[in-house]
């Protein structure tokens, strides 16, 4: 079989049509990759070019040959990148979460339980979650509800708690509880990669409007800074902190407060028992 350095360059030829742009491309003289060429025709034992004192191209042999060195290179390649995503995949936990607020508790435990994993987040919703958990894109995602499947195992992982935030001088910050519906039609200042709580919020206060901010920095200065009202959560203020300017007011609809659940495949349940475990 030619070497595979020799079909990445008749490849290169066909495409760029001259030698001269095809070594430029590939980084080598003309000298270099005619030698390169005429040693292709020798492992293959047919001639594949015509040549004349001032050009090279390709005869019909030249172009069948690289059409399928073509072919045969886009699948060694497949191949190789599968198996450097099968090697990944041993070396890397991927977690997916319904909210934030898991992936500060989880990653944690996660790094002490698997000390030579790479752990990798990512926020989605919970109908990608199950879909991601069954083709491999998880290995673990944490839902807000607990999945009634046969083929997962689940454990319960934390629950958290919604407040409104409001400003000291609000209309509503002396009060002890609110609900949704009387906030409903205030503009709010809301930060974006939420999870879940933005769907909730949005379908709550339906007449409200929601300024998305998408840096965390800048979305504290602003929250320091401004009379909109925002949202915060009890595991938000115990890892990221509490803003003193602000007061916080219980809300007291059913989906404010919500629990959950840390899921993996049945499948996986030896591997992962330790930290389910760990979580319950």
């Amino acid at each position: 079989m030619p070497e595979l350095y020799l079909m990445r360059q008749l490849v290169a030829f066909k495409e760029y049509g001259t030698l001269s742009e095809a070594a430029e491309r590939l980084y080598l003289s003309q000298p270099a990759l005619s030698r390169n060429m005429r040693k292709l025709e020798d492992e293959i034992g047919v001639p594949l070019f015509v040549r004349s004192r001032n050009k090279l191209e390709l005869n019909e042999n030249g172009v069948l040959t690289a059409e399928l060195a073509e072919k045969a290179i886009s699948e060694i390649d497949s191949i190789a990148k599968q198996v450097r995503d099968f090697d990944r995949s041993r070396k890397t936990i991927s977690l997916g979460v319904c909210a934030p607020a898991p992936i500060w508790k989880l990653t944690p435990l996660l790094s002490q339980l698997y000390p030579t994993m790479t752990i990798k987040t990512e926020i989605a919703d919970e109908t990608e979650l199950l879909e991601g958990l069954h083709n491999g894109q998880y290995q673990l995602i944490v839902l807000h509800f607990k999945p009634e499947n046969k083929h997962y195992i689940s454990s319960a992982c934390g629950t958290e708690k919604l407040f409104f935030s409001l400003p000291p001088t609000h209309r509503l910050a002396n009060k002890t509880t609110l609900s949704f519906s009387e906030l409903d039609g205030e503009s709010f200042l809301l930060m974006s990669e939420i999870g879940f709580w933005h769907d909730m919020t949005v379908r709550k206060m339906p007449h409200s409007r929601f300024l998305i901010q998408n840096d965390r920095t800048t979305f504290d200065e602003i929250i320091n800074a401004s009379v909109l009202p925002t949202f915060s959560t009890d595991t938000a203020n115990a890892f990221l902190g509490k803003s003193a300017e602000r007061v916080e007011v219980p809300i007291t609809d059913e989906e404010a407060e919500v629990h959950y659940f840390l899921v993996c495949l049945k499948d996986n349940e030896k591997q992962f028992r330790q930290l389910l475990e760990g979580t319950a």
